[in-house]
């Protein structure tokens, strides 16, 4: 056999071994050593990021419209009038950086599928350790009647998560579900009938959904509620004399780590706004006949994916592989009963508070969110629901983008959206606009999370002059473990080549903790004061590949690096930002923190990408000039 008849699929972080192959596909790099033997999937996806993100929203359309008995998958998934439980599968959240990590392998090989198209070879070997990845491909080699092997390497290993998380996921994923559902029940039964007899009486019109996390701590101390998600608006609210009403989901966090704080920070709230605002949390609406109902649907849930699975599998073709796991998780598991649970605990929250004129909820496109809206509208609530987008929406978070066939649907169980969502600035509309969203649903209001950006701007500190800030690199830390630590093992391994003095500042996410003893060679500070106060004392910022934080940096000025995982899409935020540096290994991260002091501060980049208003004009507007209606025009 020549070399030229030969390929081989280089599914590794490491160096590339040849492997006596002519040409050379690397699925983890951008980097390509030799332009003519070797072909970067990444870049690839960049090259052709449209037509593939297209491709796979299409893919993912036909399946829920796919055929069944006479019945379409969606139809088959009603598990109340009007509401088909396909919205809320992980196959349609599409959330690529944390729950469904196969999913970029999905777009990798479309642009493999694209790239390999009218070429010839008589062997094709991978070397990978995602049996996943192995399997699709050997599929598809299969249909192109392709020579195929797959030498699998090992797998590294994951850091035991604890006893508890070991046993949970070796017992079959049956009774896995039953299994979270007794443990949620468990840890959080405290909470049921908090707050229930302000909610129930509440003489509010406005109701806002949001996470019990990014908590103001001086003022969470004081039993007072602020987040960063939504800054001053309750405040202007609280001046313009409108009552609100704010239902919370609890995520576990340092300055809230147990139901019990929990129960305690919400009667502190009731107490503290008892003239304003009426608090809740998801969980207060817990009963045990609500929990009987969510078993019931669970069996029902599993009788209808024993209906729709193999011809399912059929569509998805040699992409099955990589989509099974969240197939099966999705009607099977935790996953299924946190969402069974979650859309029977909105639709009671929903059916017991007195009639709403507007709600407000962050907008991600959850699997909850689903449940919230279908819930809202049932209750006959007024149409006047507005999702919030709350930081940056970026091009590879799927999350946000749908096969545009999905927004003419009028079946009777189509996807339930909001009557608005509420983007704060020109670039998040225009991701939108993009993404084929109707633009008579899109208003602009000012992005609360991010108003003290213009403060920043007014500073001098934004300097790199300043000599407090010339020699301090913050390190921003991400919400998933995994994205943490490639940012601080590349940065362990560049440190012993750094030639200029710098103070490292890491800010490790609340939800994610850095701990010093883990990198002994870093001598660092490990921070939690607020971003704000941060991004002031230092002259350049490194971020990981996902965190939204990479945001607030460039806005302010500040030079930004950002860690790039060539196992993923480009998740950054500044991924189309000029001036933003990326780099994916630790010699590139050398090579560009030993120029540091020549990097300089641009106080106008980003300036145009939020509104910042801090009086919030385009917020009243819309939440309190236009009371019975929202302007859809």
């Amino acid at each position: 056999m020549n070399s030229h008849d030969s390929l081989l699929i280089w599914d590794v972080s490491g160096e590339l071994s040849s492997q006596g192959c002519g040409t050379s596909v690397l699925w983890q790099s951008y980097f390509t050593s030799n332009s003519d033997n070797e072909v970067s999937i990444p870049q690839l996806v960049e090259d052709h990021a449209e037509l593939l993100k297209q491709s796979y929203l299409s893919l993912l359309y036909e399946l829920g419209e796919l055929m069944v008995n006479g019945k379409s998958v969606i139809d088959h998934l009603e598990i109340t009038p009007g509401f088909s439980y396909w919205w809320m599968t992980l196959l349609n959240e599409k959330c690529n950086f944390a729950k469904s990590p196969q999913t970029d392998n999905i777009i990798k090989l479309l642009a493999f599928e694209k790239w390999i198209a009218g070429k010839e070879y008589s062997k094709i070997i991978l070397v990978s350790s995602n049996s996943e990845l192995a399997n699709a491909l050997r599929c598809l080699f299969q249909e192109l009647e392709i020579k195929y092997e797959w030498k699998q390497i090992k797998q590294k290993k994951r850091e035991m998560a604890g006893f508890a998380h070991f046993i949970y996921d070796r017992v079959p994923i049956v009774v896995q579900g039953f299994v979270w559902l007794a443990h949620h029940l468990f840890t959080r039964w405290r909470l049921k009938g908090l707050g229930l007899d302000r909610w129930c009486l509440s003489p509010a019109k406005m109701t806002f959904v949001s996470y019990l996390f990014h908590l103001d701590i001086n003022k969470t101390k004081n039993g007072q509620y602020r987040s960063g998600y939504w800054a001053g608006l309750p405040d202007m609210l609280a001046t313009k004399k409108v009552q609100s009403n704010w239902l919370h989901i609890y995520t576990k966090s340092p300055l809230v780590p147990t139901a019990k704080a929990v129960k305690i920070l919400i009667e502190q709230y009731n107490q503290s706004h008892s003239n304003n605002q009426n608090h809740v949390i998801l969980e207060s609406f817990l009963d045990l006949r609500l929990v009987w109902q969510v078993i019931r649907q669970w069996f029902r849930l599993r009788k209808a994916q024993r209906i729709i699975i193999a011809n399912v599998r059929k569509k998805c073709g040699y992409y099955w592989p990589l989509l099974k796991k969240d197939f099966f998780l999705s009607f099977n598991g935790g996953n299924s009963m946190s969402n069974l649970l979650s859309k029977s605990l909105f639709s009671k929250a929903m059916f017991t508070l007195p009639q709403q004129e507007k709600g407000c909820y962050l907008l991600e496109n959850q699997a909850w969110e689903f449940g919230f809206i279908h819930a809202w509208r049932s209750a006959g609530h007024e149409q006047n629901l507005i999702g919030v987008p709350h930081a940056t929406v970026r091009y590879w978070d799927l999350r946000y983008y749908f096969d545009p066939r999905i927004y003419e649907s009028s079946a009777k169980c189509r996807m339930d959206r909001p009557n608005m969502v509420a983007v704060n600035g020109v670039v998040a509309k225009q991701r939108y606009v993009d993404g084929s969203y109707p633009v008579a649903e899109l208003c602009e209001v000012e992005a609360l999370r991010y108003l003290y950006i213009k403060d920043i701007h007014k500073q001098k500190s934004i300097s790199t002059a300043n000599s407090s800030s010339a020699d301090i690199l913050l390190v921003l830390g991400d919400y998933l473990e995994m994205d943490t630590k490639l940012l601080m093992e590349l940065l362990r391994s560049a440190v012993s080549n750094i030639e200029v003095k710098l103070k490292y500042l890491v800010k490790p996410h609340p939800a994610c903790p850095i701990y010093a003893a883990d990198y002994p060679e870093l001598e660092m500070d490990i921070t939690n004061e607020a971003i704000p106060a941060l991004i002031s004392k230092c002259s350049l910022v490194l971020t990981s590949s996902v965190t939204s934080a990479a945001m607030d940096a460039y806005c302010t000025g500040k030079p930004v690096i950002t860690i790039l995982d060539p196992t993923k899409l480009n998740l950054s935020p500044v991924k189309d930002c000029k001036g933003v540096t990326f780099v994916s290994s630790a010699d590139e991260l050398v090579k560009i923190l030993n120029v540091a002091t020549k990097l300089s501060c641009d106080v106008d980049q980003g300036r145009s990408y939020f509104h910042l208003d801090a009086d919030i004009p385009r917020w009243k507007a819309l939440l309190i000039e236009n009371k019975k209606s929202i302007d859809n025009k």
